[in-house]
């Protein structure tokens, strides 16, 4: 005999993320300020972002999950999206814009969480004036599942 009842087991705890919208804000001098990134996301296990005391492996200082909000910076040149060198970190270092969340779970007996991340990002980070920008952004949960990638539409920035 066969069920067709959902089961919990036959939930994804993967994360999802969901684009808003990307705006950019002016400074009130001719240039722009940031830029706000608009997302949703929902998690059906709730386990969504770090406490201070996460500093074991892998989510240790310097480590490769230290961030579980992955942010990458990309400019438009010559027709090709590229990751520009951080301009403050020498040459090995691309320009990336990573964060770390706090944790989220709730306290409750459902765990599923839903919610919505307003990123902003300087329009010059690291002191780099990239013009034609945009943004590809995954979030990481504690089990180390990784959410759709979002890739933002380009954003044209104007700069002193």
């Amino acid at each position: 005999m066969f069920s067709c009842n959902p089961s919990k087991d036959n939930v994804s705890a993967v994360p999802k993320l969901t684009f808003g919208g990307i705006y950019k804000f002016n400074s009130g001098y001719g240039y722009d300020s940031f830029v706000e990134i608009d997302l949703s996301y929902e998690d059906s296990d709730g386990d969504v972002g770090l406490d201070d005391a996460d500093t074991m492996s892998p989510f240790g200082y310097k480590q490769s999950e230290f961030y579980n909000l992955k942010v990458y910076y990309q400019q438009k040149i010559g027709g090709s999206w590229i990751c520009p060198m951080n301009p403050l970190m020498g040459p090995k270092d691309t320009l990336v814009l990573h964060e770390r969340i706090r944790n989220i779970t709730p306290s409750g007996l459902s765990k599923s969480i839903h919610g919505n991340l307003v990123l902003n990002v300087p329009a010059r980070p690291y002191q780099y004036r990239g013009d034609t920008v945009r943004f590809t952004i995954q979030l990481m949960d504690r089990a180390l599942h990784r959410s759709n990638i979002i890739v933002t539409p380009s954003i044209l920035l104007e700069h002193p």
